[in-house]
């Protein structure tokens, strides 16, 4: 049995993320923690009462909670710009696996912070959308070479603005929509591709008069084969995951020989290819057990000794963050700029 510990409810993830712990077999939360309550998008008292933890599991000291529970695993969702201080904290006892939610960081230099503390510890990004069968599909789709070579990924992701009002999202330190939902597209873009990374990166972003913030932002990668664009936006009419805006939100995969489409309504993943070019729908089949959600994963590789893969290796979020970093510096002096290092 696996002891683990939510720590920080910046997030509003970490309330679901506490659902899969209380509900997989081989964990048992033994603790909860929030340091300060007033920026978190997620609820402590919520989870507190869902999961029916004791007045003694409940803490608002990180590092009181970590040596008094004694956990296996952390999941954290601090804000991101406090990602590289929390994983330092973390590191410091004796844990086995810890997991903080997407971005990976707000800079590449917190990134290689991160990367440089761990030692033998599992350490796993959450991107929600690993766990949606849809992506493996087109990813599976690509691999077994149906559309042939990717030559352009189009990517539109957000939501109808980040709640709640005045939090900690709408500060410029590492709010906004380009580092809300570009790190999804850049992440899996990368994925995708094979862990190809494109030369240079030209972004723009609309901050209105009345905000610190952008709530629009678009993306141009240039590639040896040719381009993607990339956009997010906190305009949209609904959140997606209640209902599906128009436009929707989702991925097209333009290759050599076809193409791949997530965002037709009521479609899961539309193929077209030269044989094909009236298209046909692909539903999206069963995952293994292991990607039923981040912490069936933990507990996965925890078991079988296994690296984390793909969208959930801090290292390759940390090569797909090179175009994240960017784009933020190209949308800031308003030119094109070769990929960060």
């Amino acid at each position: 049995m696996y002891r683990l510990v939510g720590a920080n409810f910046d997030q509003m993830h970490m309330n679901t993320n506490l659902e899969w712990a209380h509900e997989h077999p081989d964990v048992e939360v033994v603790g909860v923690c929030d340091e300060r309550p007033g920026t978190s998008t997620g609820s402590l008292d919520r989870a507190v009462t869902d999961l029916d933890l004791a007045d003694d599991a409940v803490y608002d000291d990180l590092d009181a909670c970590l040596a008094e529970a004694d956990p296996d695993i952390v999941l954290g969702c601090p804000r991101t710009a406090e990602h590289a201080d929390f994983v330092e904290r973390v590191v410091n006892y004796d844990v086995d696996a810890l997991a903080i939610e997407k971005p990976l960081a707000v800079t590449l230099a917190d990134a290689d912070r991160m990367l440089d503390a761990v030692d033998d510890e599992l350490f796993v990004v959450n991107w929600p959308a690993t766990w949606d069968p849809v992506l493996h599909t087109v990813k599976r789709l690509i691999e077994e070479g149906t559309v042939g070579d990717v030559v352009e990924v189009q990517y539109y992701g957000g939501n109808a603005g980040a709640p709640p009002d005045g939090s900690w999202f709408y500060d410029a330190a590492d709010g906004g929509s380009m580092l809300d939902y570009l790190g999804y597209g850049a992440t899996f873009s990368t994925w995708f591709r094979d862990g190809e990374l494109p030369e240079t990166v030209s972004a723009e972003r609309h901050v209105p008069p009345e905000m610190e913030v952008d709530v629009q932002s678009a993306t141009v990668c240039h590639y040896d084969a040719g381009l993607a664009t990339l956009q997010t936006t906190w305009r949209m009419l609904t959140d997606p995951w209640n209902v599906e805006p128009q436009p929707m939100k989702g991925y097209e995969i333009v290759g050599t020989e076809g193409a791949i489409s997530t965002r037709e309504r009521d479609v899961p993943v539309r193929v077209t290819t030269e044989e094909r070019t009236e298209g046909y729908v692909v539903d999206p089949g069963a995952l293994p057990d292991r990607y039923r959600n981040l912490v069936a994963y933990l507990v996965h590789c925890l078991d079988e000794g296994e690296p984390p893969e793909g969208p959930s290796d801090p290292e390759f979020c940390r090569d797909a963050h090179r175009i994240v970093a960017t784009a933020r510096e190209s949308a800031e002096a308003g030119e094109t700029l070769p990929l960060a290092e």
